[in-house]
């Protein structure tokens, strides 16, 4: 499906440019895990048992996503988590939004990556990802080189390219030149498709994020 990111965030590549990768981050069917990714040798008190420090030694390591309200919180990290939301917010909402889910909107530093959603159990439309410069070479080893640096150097920070990409599409469907109708199996009459947007954050320490749209169902 042809969008209109492009025209206002650099996209980069699924496959980075350079040495190949282990994991590539525009592999937007894995999702980062959440915490430092710092692994510590495990040191074990006089007054403890080895398990004690073993533990403890995976204080700063990753945590996946579970999904779990409570046990899938970050355990090194205040905010987080995933919000859904319709497309009738408004600027100062979104903004106070990623300032609650810890949201670096300020970053200008960052990799862009978008992919459409191809069947109705993919829940998702079309999605952008960023993945901050830190991120690019800790978490997934990229190196700071010529042929990634130009990816990198974007225009609009995070924030305001979040609220870009919900007000274009928003735009876009108003004006009919993109459809959600019949994601979801909608019969158009009793059950149809309305535009809404989701918001993740993969990785609060390293900055990875997602924005998406997709639909949900309104009935008479």
């Amino acid at each position: 499906m042809a969008t209109g990111i492009e025209q206002f965030v650099k996209i980069a590549p699924p496959t980075w440019p350079g040495e190949p990768l282990d994991v590539q981050p525009g592999d937007l069917s894995l999702f980062a895990p959440m915490g430092f990714g710092l692994g510590p040798p495990a040191v074990t008190m006089p007054w403890e048992g080895v398990g004690s420090g073993m533990a403890r030694s995976a204080y700063y390591g990753f945590q996946e996503h579970t999904g779990h309200p409570f046990s899938g919180a970050p355990a090194t990290e205040a905010n987080g988590g995933t919000v859904y939301f319709g497309a009738d917010c408004e600027r100062a909402d979104v903004d106070s939004m990623l300032r609650l889910m810890g949201i670096y909107g300020h970053l200008t530093d960052y990799a862009a990556f978008t992919q459409d959603g191809t069947r109705p159990e993919d829940r998702y439309i079309t999605q952008l990802r960023f993945v901050s410069g830190g991120a690019l070479e800790y978490v997934y080893g990229a190196a700071d080189e010529p042929a990634g640096r130009s990816f990198r150097q974007q225009t609009l920070s995070i924030g305001e390219a979040i609220w870009r990409f919900i007000d274009w599409f928003r735009t876009e469907n108003e004006g009919g030149r993109y459809s959600v109708e019949g994601t979801l199996g909608g019969d158009g009459d009793w059950a149809r498709e309305s535009l809404a947007f989701g918001l993740m954050v993969e990785n609060e320490y390293h900055s990875i994020y997602r924005v998406w749209t997709r639909a949900w169902l309104v009935t008479k």
